[in-house]
């Protein structure tokens, strides 16, 4: 049975460590409360990083310290922010992390971004994701025709999950739209994946909304 990767929960908040811990439920945690240690274990192994982007002395995405973590296959880094913005997503996204959200979001959100990273893929939120769809949109000609050839191959089931998913809706809000168990949605999903030949939902919505 293939082992999960060890979650470590970077964060000197112990307000913020219970939140995560509540929402989280994993046996296996590993707290960091200072970025040092943070590094230091994650050199030992795979692992799901939680940062607390408002940790003293953490360094810029930029800097060298950060190069052998982002760019290592086994190791997932959440940025997680109190005061979020799309500025700052962008640049952790860019770097390489694997989602940026409000680190105080509830349990249901905490526990779907834990799900879409452990599946290898990459989580962003609902209003960054329309963000993005927006800019490129604007920086497409405008008679650029829509493009329906995504849903060749697809279940009329799957092509409805798609286009929910590709603009912003969680798996809950999904399934309660379409009557299905939350189970099933992970499961449309997987197979949209897997016949579109992407691997996240930013790529789905890019094709969904005819964008290549």
């Amino acid at each position: 049975m293939k082992r999960s990767p060890n979650t470590i929960l970077v964060t000197h908040d112990q307000g913020l460590l219970a939140h995560w811990r509540r929402a989280l439920g994993t046996t296996r945690q590993t707290v960091a409360p200072r970025i040092e240690e943070f590094f230091q274990l994650a050199s030992s192994a795979p692992c799901v990083a939680w940062i607390d982007l408002s940790i003293a002395q953490r360094p810029e995405w930029t800097a060298d310290a950060w190069r052998p973590i982002l760019q290592n296959d086994h190791i997932r880094v959440i940025a997680a922010s109190s005061n979020p913005n799309d500025a700052d997503a962008m640049l952790a996204l860019d770097a390489g992390c694997a989602a940026y959200c409000h680190a105080f979001s509830d349990a249901s959100t905490l526990r779907q971004v834990r799900e879409v990273v452990d599946a290898g893929n990459v989580w962003i939120g609902k209003n960054l994701m329309q963000r993005l769809l927006h800019n490129i949109n604007r920086a497409l000609p405008a008679a650029r025709p829509q493009e329906d050839g995504w849903r060749e191959g697809l279940t009329q089931r799957e092509i409805e999950v798609a286009i929910l998913a590709a603009n912003g809706a969680s798996n809950h809000a999904i399934a309660i739209q379409c009557g299905i168990s939350e189970r099933t949605v992970k499961a449309h999903l997987s197979a949209v994946f897997t016949k579109l030949n992407i691997t996240d939902r930013l790529q789905l919505a890019l094709r969904v909304h005819g964008i290549h």
